[in-house]
């Protein structure tokens, strides 16, 4: 090998080292970028699945109006469709009812929240350290008195040391809580905007839809590209329909079983909160409604409420039951991920976007993934990647053979 073929080798393997650099820095400043526009995009995203399964729940009902011929098509007269028509009678429906379940969720979470403010306020008025230590002799009374007057004198110590710090610190919860509250308050014209957002942008993917369809269609002259760009829309549609519903779904069904469970324990003032507590913990991978529900249940016990501690570990585990029943059919394999996968695009979604990222992570690692798996981008990717090692390698064998 000569200097000329050398140099050139050697340039070679260094213009490919430098495009693989330029590669992942576009790359990262990509991801950098979606970060930022995704949040813009969700309404929109929200939007477009309300506008698709208004547009699937229309389709049986436009076909028995149409009575056997394509709901699709314009009649002679007709600006829209049968199936356009359906589909935003549909849209509007479920809008409205959104509207009043949010309402009446948020009426709710206010009236208890208001009652566990009351209840901090007057846990704080009345636990004082003879009421606690009346609270310990009674409860080893009721146990067959198996505490000596050393634990009870140590657990007297314990639960005022515990108790100093608790009302320590509640004037700073309700504080938090309060500009919590307020903080919603600032943000409503966000959220105004927000919901708004959602409602246009889902009745014009209806209402316009196949014109948008149409002008795709013909500034796309790649077909090939065409095709996989509707795949993907499809895929994504069904995956993120299936997710975001089907946890949305067990998330009612869970904080409306575990609020009933709650009501019947006897906390009713508080069952609504602790109910939707622990239909959200539910979210976490390997967590559960344990999380929330046995330390309530040790709460029961504290207080003397046995029979209601009994009612919740009797709940639990018949939730426990009804969710790996209903589970499969609701989401499936829809979710195609490793948990490992899904807790680390949570965490990294919590990091990005606050507490919203605990839904918007895995659903942009849901999109990413169908990107990736449409487009064969990963193949291409590795193809690249092990072209580059292989010329890299083939450097020290050159070296070797002409020494």
């Amino acid at each position: 090998m000569n200097d000329r073929q050398r140099y050139q080798r050697d340039r070679a393997s260094v213009m490919a080292m430098i495009k693989f650099i330029l590669m992942v820095a576009i790359i990262g400043v990509l991801c950098w970028l979606g970060t930022k526009v995704f949040v813009i995009l969700v309404p929109f995203l929200i939007g477009f699945l309300l506008a698709k399964s208004s547009f699937a729940m229309a389709n049986p009902i436009a076909k028995s109006i149409a009575g056997g011929n394509d709901p699709s098509k314009l009649k002679p007269g007709q600006k829209k469709s049968t199936k356009t028509k359906t589909a935003l009678v549909i849209y509007v429906i479920l809008n409205i009812l959104l509207v009043i379940l949010i309402i009446a969720l948020c009426f709710a979470l206010l009236s208890q929240a208001n009652n566990l403010l009351k209840g901090l306020s007057g846990l704080a008025s009345t636990l004082t350290i003879d009421n606690i230590s009346e609270l310990i002799e009674r409860f080893s009374v009721d146990n067959g008195g198996f505490l000596t007057a050393e634990m009870l004198d140590q657990a007297k110590t314990s639960a005022f040391d515990i108790l100093t710090q608790i009302i320590a610190k509640i004037p700073q919860f309700v504080q938090g809580l309060i500009a919590w509250i307020w903080g919603l308050f600032n943000h409503a014209p966000y959220v105004i905007f927000f919901i708004v957002s959602i409602i246009l942008s889902g009745f014009y993917f209806i209402n316009d839809g196949p014109k948008v369809l149409r002008f795709y269609v013909k500034n796309t002259p790649s077909r090939k590209f065409r095709n996989r760009a509707f795949s993907l829309i499809n895929d994504l549609f069904v995956m993120l329909f299936r997710v975001l519903g089907g946890y949305f779904a067990l998330l009612i069904i869970t904080s409306a079983e575990s609020a009933v469970v709650f009501a019947f324990a006897g906390i009713p003032e508080l069952s609504i909160i602790l109910g939707l507590l622990t239909g959200v913990i539910d979210f976490l991978p390997v967590l559960g409604a344990s999380v929330v529900m046995l330390p309530v249940a040790v709460y029961c016990i504290a207080n003397g409420n046995y029979i209601g501690a009994v009612v919740i570990i009797g709940g639990l585990a018949i939730m426990t039951v009804v969710r790996r029943v209903i589970e499969p059919p609701i989401l499936g394999k829809s979710m195609q991920m490793h948990p490992l996968i899904t807790l680390i695009s949570m965490a990294a979604g919590v990091a990005i976007w606050g507490l919203g990222g605990f839904l918007l992570g895995p659903a942009l690692a849901i999109i990413i993934a169908q990107i990736i798996k449409v487009f064969e981008i990963d193949k291409k990717f590795l193809a690249y990647v092990s072209g580059v090692l292989e010329r890299l390698m083939k450097e020290p064998e050159a070296k070797g053979k002409e020494s």
